[in-house]
């Protein structure tokens, strides 16, 4: 797997309205690459160089009831060692990250704060940003 590390250094959510109000609800999620470093683990093996990633992950809804925002860093090791200087260098030239890695570092990202959000949400009597399944009773 090529994420080593997770680590959350921030949760804020805030209410905008006093309650929620009744039809559509739209939630936007925004995940961010804020900056992208060189990082290191230790393993009972030795260390291992990797790049560490600091990301923003934002919830806001329309009509604006609350919006909020996780922070944190993961440690992306690259499938192949010789891809994180490139990868590095990308980032330091243009500030951007290739399709591929950025998927993976998303998915990875919505999948470790997703269950943040739905505690969130339920505490703060906010709508869920995915739609939980339902039970239909067919006649």
């Amino acid at each position: 797997m090529p994420v080593m590390g997770f680590n959350i250094t921030k949760v804020e959510i805030e209410k905008k309205a006093p309650g929620v109000p009744g039809g559509q609800i739209e939630v936007r999620l925004s995940p961010k690459i804020k900056e992208m470093r060189l990082g290191e683990i230790r393993t009972p093996t030795g260390k291992m160089n990797g790049i560490e990633i600091l990301f923003r992950y934002e919830i806001g809804y329309n009509p604006t009831i609350a919006e909020g925002a996780i922070e944190g860093a993961i440690l992306y090791l690259p499938p192949q060692k010789e891809k994180i200087d490139e990868i590095l260098n990308q980032w330091e030239e243009d500030k951007k990250i290739d399709p591929i890695t950025f998927a993976e570092v998303v998915n990875f990202i919505t999948k470790e704060v997703s269950p943040i959000l739905m505690l969130l949400s339920k505490e703060m009597r906010l709508p869920y940003h995915i739609p939980l399944p339902r039970v239909e009773v067919k006649s």
